[in-house]
């Protein structure tokens, strides 16, 4: 990526680029729809402008710097002020280039996976002084690429819906994401869903309609290894249609589940109040919540299951630690979104040439 301004134009690396996101036609007509390059000022082209914009972002240079090799290039003769307004334009352009890449994709092989696996999670990207955006990604577990995301402010927290909801696809998240609102969308999607919980994260009833009784619970999942009943959630205000679903209940190792309880112990000193028993409880046990039906995952393969989750953490830690993603350098709200979103775009076509190396013979 630092070479993008240095080699040619028309190098085998940029034309690969261009081609992926569907050919300079493409990309200028793109940048016009949504208002990213109007006239060629300063600026020859949208294509031009693209590469701009991801020697910013990725490539890691500031404004400034990439405002003079674009001219000692002779990419582009403009100033840092002038780049600064143009890329603020870029953000909702660069996000539909990122709709392209993910529309263009075939569907995956049988590899060994369900390739309607998908992961949910966000991170928070971090700027200067209180400068802060909420990343959320969908991740394909099949075929180990990003298959949808959203960049938001961080006061929009995560929810399942921030990402589209497709029909046949399983979304598992983690103990962040069981709102009722967002599971009951999923279900009417027809997605299905698999969410890690707490014993308090949810109103939840047996099917006689009565509250949970969780001490219970745990202890006959210690006696017996599984927990594995229907359950409804509700909403203990306003109207909201009971949504049926089924509670999983798996005990930890004793080694965790003890490590787990005196990390609880220790949360509840800190906040100065005495661990609710039911806290410490859960703490030994793997709670899931699921529309997954028991024919098709019994309790220790759906738990299995919900572990491929952390496919997703890994994906974000190659964004920061790879891509710098946790390194923004803006505070213009537009700005930033278009450096989030620069990097976003590169990510894909990297996750895209991986994929056909990998399905290529030796």
């Amino acid at each position: 990526m630092e070479d993008l301004l240095l080699v040619s134009p028309q190098s085998a690396a940029w034309m690969d680029i261009v081609a992926r996101l569907g050919g300079a036609d493409a990309i200028a007509a793109s940048a016009r729809e949504h208002g990213a390059f109007h006239r060629s000022r300063g600026v020859k082209s949208a294509e031009d402008l693209l590469r701009l914009m991801l020697a910013y972002g990725p490539g890691g240079r500031s404004l400034r710097v990439t405002a003079a090799e674009a001219a000692a290039r002779g990419i582009a003769d403009v100033s840092d002020v002038a780049l600064l307004g143009r890329f603020r334009c870029g953000a909702d352009w660069l996000t539909a280039l990122c709709e392209t890449v993910l529309a263009r994709r075939a569907l995956p092989p049988d590899d060994g996976f369900e390739p309607s696996i998908r992961l949910i999670d966000g991170s928070r990207i971090e700027g200067p002084g209180k400068t802060c955006w909420r990343l959320h990604l969908s991740y394909d577990a099949g075929r180990q690429r990003i298959s949808d995301f959203a960049v938001t402010p961080l006061d929009r927290g995560e929810t399942l819906d921030r990402v589209t909801l497709r029909a046949g696809e399983t979304y598992i998240a983690d103990r962040g994401y069981p709102q009722p609102a967002a599971l009951r969308k999923a279900r009417e999607a027809g997605a299905d869903v698999l969410v890690r919980l707490t014993w308090n994260s949810l109103h939840l009833r047996d099917e006689a309609g009565q509250p949970l009784d969780w001490l219970a619970l745990f202890a006959t999942a210690a006696e017996t290894g599984k927990i594995d009943r229907r359950v409804t959630v509700r909403k203990p205000r306003g109207r909201f249609e009971p949504l049926p679903l089924r509670l999983v209940i798996v005990p930890k190792p004793p080694e965790r589940a003890e490590a787990a309880r005196k990390t609880a112990r220790r949360n509840a000193q800190k906040d100065q109040h005495r661990a609710d028993p039911r806290t410490l409880e859960a703490a030994g046990y793997l709670i899931l919540l699921t529309s997954i039906e028991a024919a098709a995952f019994q309790p220790e393969p759906l738990a299995a299951l919900y572990r491929v989750r952390w496919q997703i953490e890994l994906a974000f830690k190659r964004l920061k630690s790879i891509l710098y993603l946790d390194r923004l350098p803006a505070k213009d709200p537009q700005l930033a979104r278009a450096w989030i979103t620069a990097h976003l775009l590169l990510a894909l076509m990297i996750d895209d040439t991986a994929a056909e190396l990998a399905d290529s013979p030796p």
